[in-house]
């Protein structure tokens, strides 16, 4: 069995020449044991690689300076100078030559029959460690994979949604229209086509419900799996301390697993038809990944949780920790990936609204930094969509003035003008100037960037000397506030120029 220092994780043999040495490697390691620090952490603290820091701790006299750092990165304060000093009187004892023994006497120290023992046993927890860690890496690329799905399928469902709204709201008008009329095989059409719309938003909000219980779940497996893989980490570390014939080394590399395919349906059944595909497409993929995440669960003796499909979940939350998980969402999408962001920010909606209310700021907040992001994800329509709501409860909750509902207008301008409608967003942006003039200024950057965009959309929407002549007058107050060499001023000035 391998020796243990102090009853903590697993260390290979100790390689040591003496007695002092070894006392020296025993102490050391018994530092990093309290000190609870992983190797790789550890190497880092004290700047030295981690295989010199396991060459050292194996039995090698290290040098004083690495004592020194080891002793600062791992023993309390009020402890270091003590434990400094015994640290470096056993090292001067390592240093000295051994005194030569008689022919034919026992050597003391060094490298044995016990050494060979010792090290078959911790080349075997090697092996076993390996397969181990090998196996939580399969695990762990599974997630991944499940985790990707369910952060992809809520925004396909989440898009899915917003067109059956729209869908539904446009048969309710034609049902509407036709029920004027005798009745025709017009009006059964319509109904039938409501009725199945309606059945269908059903469909699409039970799996998204599905789909963000996969992405809670796959995020608990990712976090275990996380902290499974730096503990397997740190042991194969230890183990491998100062060993240069590790068997781990003739090993094949670690195992990939294959992509997996995409599908792709294509239909050319009427409306109805394609969303019952693309809803029977979500449904596989939500019931794959459900067997996986539990699967997976399982291996890891993790509880599985049990998706209700008709009752979001009503777990109590803090507030702490959802302002850190609002925090990493900001992160990520700060990071450059707007996509997921949209997916933890949409998650997070629900749970605010349960813990603090519907209208609390920190709802709204999320709210609009969910908008935000699925619109940089590339889905301007939807965030259009989704600031338009916003902006009614805004105002309702904080007023058509405040800087947040403004700010609110003038994303959802942006967005409308993204999604291809400039004439819309040109008639937005000229509304909000002059609330944003009245609150803010006339010079205000957040004015004249409102000013900016809307001669933007003017031009886009084909009105161009209406346009050069917005630009030339908002030049002399980007200039005023920004002054010339500003990129912003720079970019208007060529714009301008382009006209």
């Amino acid at each position: 069995m391998t020796p243990k220092v102090g009853g903590g994780r697993p260390w290979g043999p100790i390689r040591a020449e003496g007695p002092a040495a070894r006392k020296l490697a025993e102490v050391l390691r018994r530092h990093v044991d309290g000190s609870g620090k992983t190797l790789a952490v550890l190497s880092g603290e004290i700047s030295m690689s981690k295989a010199q820091t396991g060459v050292y701790l194996a039995g090698k006299v290290p040098t004083q300076a690495f004592i020194v750092a080891l002793i600062r990165a791992t023993v309390r304060p009020e402890l270091r100078e003590r434990r400094q000093e015994e640290a470096l009187a056993l090292r001067d004892q390592a240093m000295r030559p051994a005194p030569r023994t008689a022919p034919g006497a026992p050597v003391v120290g060094g490298l044995g029959a016990g050494y060979a023992v010792e090290l078959a046993a911790a080349q075997a927890r090697q092996i076993e460690t390996y397969d181990r860690l090998t196996r939580a890496l399969e695990q762990r690329a599974e997630v991944e994979r499940a985790k990707n799905n369910s952060d992809k399928l809520v925004m396909v469902l989440l898009n899915m949604i917003h067109q059956l709204d729209r869908r539904v709201t446009d048969l309710v008008q034609e049902r509407d229209q036709l029920l004027a009329r005798p009745r025709s095989d017009a009006l059964e059409d319509a109904e039938r086509k409501l009725a199945r719309a309606e059945e269908q938003e059903q469909r699409a909000r039970a799996e998204l419900r599905r789909a963000e219980e996969k992405q809670r779940q796959a995020e608990t497996l990712e976090a275990v799996l996380q902290d499974q893989l730096r503990r397997l980490t740190d042991e194969l570390d230890r183990l491998r301390a100062g060993d240069t014939t590790s068997p781990i080394d003739t090993l094949p590399a670690l195992p990939a697993l294959p992509d997996e395919s995409q599908e792709h349906h294509a239909s050319t059944d009427p409306v109805g038809d394609d969303i019952d595909a693309a809803l029977a497409h979500a449904s596989a993929v939500n019931d794959e990944d459900n067997t996986t995440l539990n699967r997976l669960s399982s291996e890891l003796n993790e509880p599985t949780a049990v998706v209700v499909q008709d009752n979001p979940p009503d777990n109590p939350v803090s507030p702490a920790s959802l302002n850190s998980r609002h925090g990493y969402a900001v992160r990520v999408a700060a990071a450059g990936n707007p996509g997921r962001a949209a997916s933890l920010f949409n998650d997070l909606i629900p749970a605010f609204a349960r813990a603090l209310g519907a209208d609390h700021p920190h709802t709204l907040h999320t709210r609009h930094n969910h908008a935000v992001s699925v619109g940089k994800a590339g889905n301007p329509g939807l965030a259009a969509s989704l600031f338009s709501d916003l902006i009614s409860d805004l105002t309702r909750t904080i007023g058509t003035d405040h800087p947040d509902t403004l700010d609110t207008r003038d994303s959802h301008a942006h967005n409308v003008g993204k999604a291809g409608d400039p004439e819309q967003a040109a008639e937005l942006f000229d509304g909000l100037i002059a609330d944003l003039t009245r609150t803010l200024g006339p010079d205000h950057i957040r004015t004249l960037r409102a000013r900016n965009e809307y001669a933007e959309n003017v031009e886009r929407a084909g009105h161009h000397e209406r346009a050069s002549a917005l630009f030339k007058e908002l030049l002399p107050h980007y200039l005023s506030v920004l002054g010339p060499q500003h990129p912003e001023t720079a970019r208007m000035r060529a714009y301008h120029g382009n006209l």
